[in-house]
């Protein structure tokens, strides 16, 4: 085994109540135990230029004590991490303290802050807009952070998509991601909707490109590169090149697993991919991790199908990207992928193709 990527799932319980969020809220932390159980394991199969060391709720910081102890160690002991460990840790924002962000700063954090723009109050929590904006000035002022936004867009704030990516890039966040919510049906008139926001939005990302020379969107960072990356077939890399530890100390190939199967241990898909607790996983390593990796491995874009149709017999296969288990919210179990997940993947596809052509015409 060798991994590039580990995620401590710190707590289920988180203090906002998202709307469009997947998760179920437990009152449920990891433990320093398991904390220790788990680097102790995993550390010398961490290979690789750069490793991720991510912290994940939930919202982690209401267990904050417990990504310190982590952090410390996985330094050993150190008051820096070593150079190729990258720590990284999603938030809302809405707990962080001047003592969290100078530890964050200290070790070369990468902070990602749950923030949806104009679209705040509808989804999220309401009242938090002006809260989160002073935030992102406030977090630029430390050097050592390096600082990301997750947007996320559900049909019901969809119409706020262009105004509320323009607001996002107008606070001056070096870098922003958004996220089209894929874990619910989209109504016909809502996908419309999204065309048409990303097409305003593509136009606006166009000229934003040509007067500054930078695109910090990740999503359409393909799009101004001069020679197309080659096209591949999607393979999850869940259990392959990343592992993840739950509060309840519980293994999974990706922090995704742990709550698509917290309420479904009857169900055969959680045989399949379980690896088990991780005294057990331990003990049995040498015959469970093979055993469960062959089932990861199966995870590929070209086996999985959209309601029945092969999806390897698609043309626009190379270059798609679904999850397999934010497919399952919707489809039923991993693998199955719904019309209107098809849809949104091709939308965004689309509209990379037409900001790329923009800008290269």
């Amino acid at each position: 085994m060798e991994i590039n990527n580990l995620t401590f799932i710190i707590t289920d319980d988180c203090n906002f109540n998202c709307s469009y969020c997947f998760q179920k809220k437990e009152k449920k932390t990891i433990t320093k135990t398991a904390i220790k159980t788990t680097v102790d394991f995993f550390y010398p199969y961490l290979k690789g230029d750069t490793i991720y060391i991510n912290f994940y709720g939930g919202e982690p910081l209401l267990a904050f004590e417990k990504v310190k102890y982590a952090v410390f160690l996985l330094s050993g002991g150190s008051p820096t991490p070593a150079d190729n460990l990258q720590f990284q840790l999603t938030t809302n924002g809405s707990l962080l303290t001047g003592e969290m962000l100078d530890f964050f700063d200290r070790h070369k954090f990468v902070l990602t802050l749950s923030f949806d723009g104009l679209a705040q109050d509808k989804d999220r929590k309401k009242g938090t807009l002006e809260q989160m904006v002073q935030l992102i000035k406030k977090i630029q002022t430390y050097p050592g952070i390096q600082f990301e936004i997750n947007s996320v867009f559900s049909p019901r704030t969809v119409g706020d998509f262009s105004k509320s990516m323009r607001f996002i890039l107008e606070q001056g966040a070096p870098e922003t991601t958004f996220t089209i919510v894929a874990t619910e049906q989209w109504p016909p008139e809502q996908l419309e909707t999204l065309k048409k926001e990303l097409a305003q939005f593509t136009d606006y990302m166009a000229e934003y490109y040509k007067e500054k020379g930078s695109m910090p969107v990740t999503n359409f960072q393909s799009a101004v590169e001069k020679e197309e990356k080659k096209k591949g077939i999607l393979h999850c890399a869940a259990g392959r090149t990343r592992m993840a530890v739950t509060p309840e100390g519980k293994v999974w190939g990706c922090f995704l697993f742990h709550d698509y199967f917290r309420n479904k241990i009857d169900n055969p898909e959680y045989r399949d991919y379980a690896f088990g607790d991780i005294d057990d996983f331990i003990a049995g390593y040498d015959t469970r991790y093979p055993e469960i990796l062959a089932n990861y491995a199966e995870l590929r874009q070209d086996f999985f199908q959209v309601e029945g149709d092969f999806c390897f017999l698609c043309e626009e296969i190379e270059g798609c990207v679904i999850c397999p288990v934010n497919a399952a919210y919707t489809g039923g179990s991993l693998g199955q992928v719904t019309r209107c997940k098809c849809e949104l993947e091709k939308i965004q596809a689309a509209a990379r193709k037409s900001l790329h052509q923009k800008l290269s015409g």
